[in-house]
């Protein structure tokens, strides 16, 4: 049996590898890593993932990084769970789907939450901010497109669906203004009222009551 474990910081975007192996009925071991204590920097973790990053999952103690390449790991070892579509070019357009997931929408959240990463020039944050959202919105609105007369991404519940509600939930824990996307929080409602979602729900909030004890 393989040993997986995971490296899962809360709010962020381990939550996707995370909602997904219990979505696959995989058994795996969490470890919690505590951002605001700069815990991905210890000399402990560089080694496990150099990119001082999460998520990481561990398989046989062998790191996999970034979320794309864990989805996939994840429907190749769990395919009973069906989370890729399984025609072939459907299967390419969920992999393109989750790679804009992480190379325009994730990196369009980042600098709200940081955004002295992409200024370095006095009272320019709030600048940086104000260009992150313009292109979320856009993003966004091409998400709310997607879903006209739908329910999922696809024919039915994928990872495309998972890494949407992490983006489109971090999204709204910096106060940005989702209200006109209307497909989008009837999505954003059923990926939350998912068996799966609400454990992690539930977990996330123990973990960081432990954190701030």
């Amino acid at each position: 049996m393989i040993k997986l474990e995971l490296f899962y910081a809360p709010t962020a975007c381990s939550l996707v590898p995370y909602i997904a192996l219990k979505e696959a009925g995989a058994q795996f071991d969490i470890h919690p890593v505590n951002l605001a204590k700069k815990e991905q920097m210890s000399e402990e973790y560089l080694k496990i993932n150099p990119k001082h990053r999460v998520p990481v999952l561990l398989i046989d103690g062998e790191p996999l990084t970034e979320n794309v390449a864990i989805l996939l790991w994840i429907d190749n070892n769990f395919p009973h769970a069906n989370l890729f579509p399984k025609h072939s070019m459907h299967r390419a357009q969920a992999i393109s789907f989750l790679a804009w997931c992480a190379s325009s929408i994730h990196p369009a959240l980042t600098p709200n939450a940081m955004p002295q990463r992409f200024c370095s020039l006095p009272n320019t944050a709030e600048n940086v901010k104000e260009c992150a959202q313009k292109l979320l919105i856009e993003y966004f609105s091409i998400a709310e497109n997607m879903l006209h007369e739908k329910v999922w991404f696809f024919d039915y519940f994928s990872c495309a669906d998972i890494y949407f509600f992490w983006c489109f939930r971090r999204a709204q824990q910096f106060d940005i203004d989702v209200n006109i996307f209307k497909k989008c929080l009837i999505h954003f409602e059923n990926v939350l009222n998912r068996t799966c979602t609400q454990e992690l729900i539930v977990f996330e909030r123990k973990i960081l009551e432990n954190f701030n004890v």
